[in-house]
């Protein structure tokens, strides 16, 4: 008897392994006219996010990971990349000359998130 359940289930397991193959689609393939190239010289430049306005704090999201990071921005241009004044949060404020906070560039068009951030209140 058990025998028989043996090569009952071989033989099942056959028939499912070779129906498999004839019922079941292919899956997708790739051919040589599906693949993308770019030409040689060819620039891809993704746009700055149209609501960044110079004088506003945001706060950053970046595809690698880690909590957001706040900067002020400075200056736009259209290509993605704007200037950014580093927050205080960001930095080690014992190597900095009192009142000065570095600036940078940052692309802005590769954050996953942009936030805007409330106004810094004055110093009295």
């Amino acid at each position: 008897m058990a025998f028989f359940r043996c090569a009952a289930a071989a033989a099942s397991l056959a028939a499912v392994v070779f129906l498999g193959g004839i019922v079941l689609p292919s899956g997708p393939s790739a051919f040589a006219q599906d693949t993308v190239a770019l030409v040689n010289g060819t620039t891809v430049a993704l746009s700055t996010p149209a609501f960044l306005q110079e004088g506003k704090r945001y706060a950053f999201t970046w595809p690698g990971g880690g909590p957001p990071q706040t900067f002020t921005v400075k200056s736009i241009r259209p290509d993605g990349w704007i200037l950014v004044e580093v927050a205080e949060e960001n930095l080690d404020l014992s190597v900095l000359p009192v009142g000065v906070l570095p600036v940078r560039w940052l692309n802005a068009a590769i954050a996953t998130s942009i936030q805007e951030m409330r106004p810094l209140p004055l110093a009295p």
